[in-house]
C-alpha cells in the first residue's frame, strides 16, 4: 500500500451562545500562537447567512432592513465557531485514507490507530483550552459577561397562572404572559481587532475581569452569595495589582511581601490613592464607601456564614461599583 507523508491539523466546533456580531465580521478569523501551536478561530462564512429572520443553522438574525425585497441583517447571532490546531506534525499513512470517509480501520494498523487517537486527544485538549482563552478575551474586550455562557433553564413551564372557581374548578382567568427578548452588545470590527491584538501579544484577561464577569452571571442566576464573594475578590485583586505594579524594581523582597500581605483596607485607603491620577482619585472617592460595604459583606459571608444582608438590589449596586473600580484611570 502506497504511503504518504501527510501534514496534520485538527478541527473542532464549539458553541458560542449569546454572541452577536456586526455583519461585516462574517467569516472573520483570529490567528494566534498557543502552547507552541498555531490556532485559528473562524466565524461562520457567508454561505451560512440565512435569507429569512430567525432561521439558519450557524448564523441567525432578527433585525434587518430591506433593499429590493432582500433582507439585510443589522446584526447576527453566531451559534458556533470553528477551531483549528496545527502542531506542524506529519504522519506516514496510506495515501488511500484521504479518499474515504474518516476512521477506515482497515487501512491502518492497530498501532497507527492508537497513535491517531492519542494525537486527536492532545489536539482536542489544546483546542478546548485555546477556545476558553479566546472566549474570555472576547468577553473582556467586548465588556460582555454573557458571551459563550451556558444556557440556564429555570423551573418555569411556560404556563401562566390560572384562577380557578371552586368547587368545580372552572378556569375563569389567565394572568398575562411576559416574554423575554434576548439582547446583547454587538461585537464590532474594533472589538474584533482588540481581541486579535491581545491574543497575538499573549495578553490574557486579568483575573479581576474574569471574577467580576463571573459575578455578573451568578447575579443573573440569583446566586447572590457567590456573586458577592466574586465581586469582592475581583475588586481586591485589582487594588493589589495596582499596588504591585507601582512598586519600584529592586524593592527588597520582604517589603514587597508585606505590601502584598497587607489587609485590603489600608491598600484601599493609603496605598492606592497615592498611585492614581487626579481623575482616578476623584472616581475612587465616589465609590470608596460602597467598596468598604462590599468587603464587609464578603467577610460576613466567608467568616460567619451570615447572608442576612444579601439582596439583589444591593448586589446590583455592588456590581456597578466593581465595574467602575476596574476601569479606573491610573
Amino acid at each position: 500500500m502506497e504511503l504518504a507523508q501527510l501534514a496534520i491539523k485538527s478541527w473542532n466546533r464549539f458553541l458560542t451562545r449569546n454572541l452577536s456580531i456586526h455583519p461585516d465580521l462574517v467569516g472573520a478569523e483570529h490567528k494566534f500562537q498557543y502552547e507552541d501551536c498555531q490556532i485559528i478561530i473562524s466565524l461562520p462564512s457567508s454561505r451560512h447567512l440565512p435569507t429569512e429572520p430567525c432561521s439558519g443553522e450557524r448564523l441567525r438574525f432578527n433585525s434587518y432592513t430591506e433593499n429590493d425585497g432582500i433582507k439585510i441583517p443589522l446584526q447576527l447571532w453566531v451559534d458556533s465557531v470553528d477551531v483549528t490546531v496545527s502542531m506542524g506534525e506529519k504522519l506516514s499513512l496510506p495515501f488511500e485514507i484521504t479518499k474515504h470517509p474518516p476512521n477506515r480501520t482497515d487501512l491502518v494498523s492497530k498501532a497507527q490507530q492508537e497513535k491517531l487517537n492519542k494525537i486527536a486527544a492532545v489536539h482536542g485538549t489544546i483546542a478546548e483550552r485555546s477556545f476558553d482563552l479566546w472566549i474570555r478575551t472576547l468577553r473582556w474586550k467586548a465588556d460582555n459577561s454573557s458571551i459563550g455562557r451556558p444556557e440556564i433553564s429555570g423551573h418555569e413551564s411556560g404556563w401562566s397562572t390560572y384562577l380557578v372557581a371552586q368547587p368545580k374548578g372552572e378556569r375563569i382567568w389567565i394572568s398575562p404572559v411576559s416574554f423575554m427578548v434576548k439582547a446583547s452588545k454587538i461585537v464590532t470590527s474594533e472589538t474584533w481587532e482588540a481581541v486579535a491584538s491581545a491574543l497575538q501579544a499573549e495578553r490574557t484577561p486579568p483575573v479581576f475581569v474574569d471574577l467580576v464577569m463571573d459575578a455578573a452571571e451568578h447575579l443573573k442566576m440569583g446566586d447572590l452569595q457567590r456573586a458577592t464573594v466574586e465581586m469582592a475578590m475581583g475588586c481586591e485583586a485589582f487594588l493589589r495589582m495596582l499596588v504591585a505594579e507601582s512598586l519600584p524594581p529592586g524593592l527588597h523582597a520582604p517589603i514587597a511581601a508585606y505590601v502584598d500581605d497587607a489587609n485590603v483596607r489600608p491598600v484601599l485607603e493609603k496605598f492606592v490613592p497615592a498611585i492614581l491620577s487626579p481623575e482616578g482619585l476623584r472616581e475612587l472617592e465616589k465609590i470608596k464607601s460602597k467598596l468598604h460595604q462590599l468587603f464587609d459583606l464578603r467577610n460576613s459571608i466567608i467568616h460567619k456564614g451570615d447572608t442576612a444582608a444579601l439582596s439583589k438590589e444591593h448586589c446590583e449596586k455592588f456590581l456597578e461599583v466593581s465595574k467602575k473600580l476596574i476601569r479606573l484611570p491610573s
